[in-house]
């Protein structure tokens, strides 16, 4: 029979992309975790995972053992939620920018669910202009943002150029952008260190949704801006700077309802601090983990931010 505890591990390596964070997940060091791994390869007679540079990816017998063991995971947390009666039940409305959706939301529902399995996530995905309404109108709970308004302040990190892997359009002028609307502030920065660099410019593509802009930056037909944890596959930070200026840092945090907050709304507020606690951004859809840090935030910063978005 399969030990969960051993189940449990192997997903948090998984979701994390790191033997050290999911240490720090399960509550063990890590040479227990690379232990248990051991073990469970030896149980199945398979290795589980690969070298790959820095990191580690999944084996084949990995990708086959990981869908198996998060039902196993999910099934076992039920049972205990549901006949220790302890267990928080109802529905929870996320709001989450677009852009983050593809990165956060996979490790965020998985931590939530496995902790919560009886509690359903609503999730709207919108800018974030349209996600501070509904948060003000009482239709969200809890919505992840990223501007000047006052909230729990998450994560600093730089805005990067962002190119298709084998793009040279960031040779190109007057350099061909793809952005959001006019009121977006990754829009505004960009223009505005280009205009004042002198650079010309001109918007190839607009839209609120980064489904539209991905794949114009992944052909090779645009430049655009955003941050490491909005990082997609296919596409690459342009590093040197070959004529294109230094972008400014934007600030990633949480607002919340001004309403009556659910026990449900806090415990995915809470779920939300972890995943931003993490020094690397979620998995790749291509299961490949390397080890990126972003800035940390200074707790009693964090703090400040907390106490004035309340």
């Amino acid at each position: 029979m399969l030990d969960t505890d051993q189940l449990r591990s192997f997903v948090a390596i998984v979701d994390t992309g790191s033997f050290t964070r999911a240490a720090e997940r399960v509550n063990k060091t890590q040479s227990a975790v690379s232990m248990q791994i051991r073990r469970l390869e030896d149980q199945l007679g398979s290795p589980l995972f690969a070298k790959r540079g820095r990191g580690v990816r999944l084996t084949e017998s990995g990708e086959r053992l990981v869908d198996y063991a998060r039902q196993m995971l999910q099934v076992e947390a039920a049972a205990f939620a549901s006949i220790s009666r302890r267990a928080l039940a109802g529905r929870v409305r996320l709001g989450i920018p677009d852009d983050y959706a593809d990165t956060l939301l996979p490790d965020l529902v998985t931590r939530f669910s496995r902790r919560h399995p009886l509690v359903e996530l609503s999730v709207v995905c919108e800018h974030c202009a349209t996600l501070v309404e509904q948060i003000a109108g009482g239709d969200l709970d809890v919505a992840i943002y990223d501007g000047e308004r006052e909230m729990e302040l998450l994560r600093e990190e730089p805005l990067r150029w962002v190119i298709g892997a084998n793009s040279r359009a960031h040779e190109v002028r007057p350099l061909p952008m793809a952005l959001s609307n006019p009121t977006c502030s990754w829009r505004r920065a960009a223009t505005s260190a280009l205009d004042e660099a002198g650079i010309p410019w001109r918007a190839l593509l607009g839209s609120t949704n980064s489904s539209a802009i991905a794949p114009v930056v992944q052909a090779g037909l645009a430049v655009t801006v955003m941050p490491l944890s909005a990082m997609r596959p296919g596409l690459k930070v342009f590093e040197d700077f070959e004529g294109l200026p230094q972008l400014p840092t934007i600030r990633i945090g949480m607002i919340e309802s001004p309403h009556a907050r659910s026990p449900e709304a806090r415990a995915l507020a809470e779920e939300i601090r972890a995943v931003f606690r993490r020094e690397a951004p979620p998995v790749q859809p291509d299961r490949v983990f390397a080890e990126i840090t972003f800035p940390k935030i200074d707790p009693a910063r964090r703090a400040r931010g907390r106490a004035a978005a309340a």
